[in-house]
């Protein structure tokens, strides 16, 4: 999702300050048809012990049907039984 693609605006559905939970969300999107971009965060392959902020933004006319992927995102590990998962302990 790019400018040159839309001149529709973008709205900023959610910020992290971990690349790997921006693009987690940003698959989630994607899974839904929902166009998205991840801004910020690592992006030469250099972490730096800084806090980053990382941007997940989608078109405005997809804002409503993002946010409700991004909230049941949100939730889906509310519904884990961590007493049934085998973490190798």
């Amino acid at each position: 999702m790019t400018d040159h693609e839309s001149n529709e605006s973008v709205v900023t559905l959610a910020v992290f300050t971990e690349d790997m939970l921006a693009r987690m969300l940003a698959e989630a999107l994607e899974s839904e048809d929902i166009q998205c971009e991840v801004e910020g965060g690592v992006t030469s392959g250099f972490r730096a012990e800084t806090p980053t902020v990382v941007k997940v933004i989608v078109h405005r006319s997809d804002q409503e049907r993002a946010q409700a992927v991004f909230e049941e995102w949100e939730h889906a590990g509310d519904s884990i039984d961590w007493d049934d998962v085998d973490l190798g302990e």
